[in-house]
């Protein structure tokens, strides 16, 4: 006898206050920081200029089964992808809007979550179609061309998405490092390393010192006094990056402090009453997410190492297993104990020549070789 058909339907949303609020909690509580309405607030209140979020719940009769989280791009091209990086060669195709299904402010799971009970089968099918029926609708402010799938997807459902059109493309590892339960403070974790290593984190830390720089938790009254400064800063490290699809803004990091005032930690690096560095620490359950930063670039300091060891003592500070570090510079991330974490990027255009021309070139490239060193002392 064949299986009665499961009618889908979906509640659709630009803001994240006008879904039913219990039925996300419901389905997101356990689920990456980046999904949960108070970040997803945060970002709203301060979005960049070519970002526009859409959320959308998964419906079977009157249970909700699943949660989207999408956002519609302004993708600029070679403006927003530098030449040194390996997708570069397709930039002259993503000159246009995009739809993408996770966050381009956020790393890790940031599209989709459903209930244990679900049939996943279903979800990513059903998901899927939402996306292609949502490009085709969303032509108010120019047509959606190319579709995104972000940090999302499990092997087990790379058939679904190859069906639809979907290939895979180099993405870029997430840096994580495990932290060993014992650690109760950074002079724990200093003393698991081997005697290099050890030494030169120990040397980034006396050079900030004798530079005459303070680390310090910030406020959300320090940060509202520094908002300006905040996005200088950002600004400097995002005009510098090899991928820079969203331009955030000093109130972003604001936003996120007030609204997630016990999840959100930042630090910042100052002398003399200035602040010239600062980073920004995400809970998400038992991960802490090492997020943005921004640093003066013409200070002669090592600025940025010590943000990331801020990182791992604030990790170490919430009890965290891993730390999730970001895709960004993996050689001084690889030298602090943190190894290559999974990533994926799935990418659609909706022209099948141009489809077919997007898998071509993908069919030429290879992700990048990520640095590994063994910076651990072996029992």
């Amino acid at each position: 006898m064949p299986r009665p058909t499961r009618t889908v339907q979906f509640a659709l949303a630009e803001r994240i206050a006008h879904l039913d609020a219990a039925a996300w909690t419901s389905l997101t509580k356990e689920a990456s920081v980046f999904l949960q309405a108070p970040f997803l607030t945060a970002l709203e209140q301060a979005l960049p200029a070519n970002v526009s979020p859409r959320y959308a719940l998964m419906y079977v009769g009157e249970e909700a089964i699943a949660a989207l989280c999408m956002q519609l791009v302004r993708v600029e091209g070679r403006s927003t992808v530098a030449a040194s990086v390996p997708m570069s060669g397709l930039t002259h195709l993503f000159d246009e809007r995009a739809l993408v299904l996770g966050s381009l402010a956020g790393w890790g799971d940031t599209g989709l979550v459903m209930r244990a009970d679900a049939d996943a089968d279903l979800v990513w099918r059903e998901a899927v179609r939402l996306m292609d029926r949502l490009r085709r609708f969303e032509k108010s402010e120019g047509v959606v061309n190319v579709s995104f799938i972000k940090d999302a997807v499990t092997t087990a459902h790379e058939p679904t998405l190859r069906r639809h059109g979907y290939q895979l493309a180099p993405s870029g590892a997430d840096m994580q490092l495990s932290l060993d339960a014992s650690w109760r403070s950074l002079a724990d974790y200093l003393g698991s390393l081997a005697s290099n290593p050890r030494r030169a984190v120990k040397k980034t830390l006396q050079q900030l010192e004798l530079a005459g720089y303070v680390a310090r938790e910030l406020s959300v009254v320090d940060l509202e006094k520094n908002e300006a400064r905040l996005d200088a800063l950002y600004g400097q490290v995002w005009a510098n990056a090899d991928v820079r699809p969203l331009r955030l803004s000093g109130r972003f990091f604001v936003e996120l402090k007030r609204r997630l005032p016990e999840a959100c930690a930042m630090f910042g690096l100052e002398k003399d009453g200035q602040l010239d560095a600062f980073g920004v620490c995400l809970e998400s359950h038992d991960t802490c997410v090492g997020y943005y930063l921004g640093y003066d670039k013409a200070v002669d300091a090592p600025l940025y190492l010590r943000l990331l060891i801020s990182v791992i003592e604030q990790a170490i500070a919430w009890r965290s297993t891993s730390a999730s570090m970001g895709r960004t510079s993996e050689e001084p991330k690889a030298r602090l104990g943190a190894v290559a974490g999974p990533s994926s990027l799935w990418v659609k255009h909706r022209v099948p020549p141009l489809n077919w021309a997007v898998g071509a070139v993908l069919g030429t490239l290879e992700e990048a070789e990520v640095p590994t060193h063994r910076v651990f002392r072996q029992s």
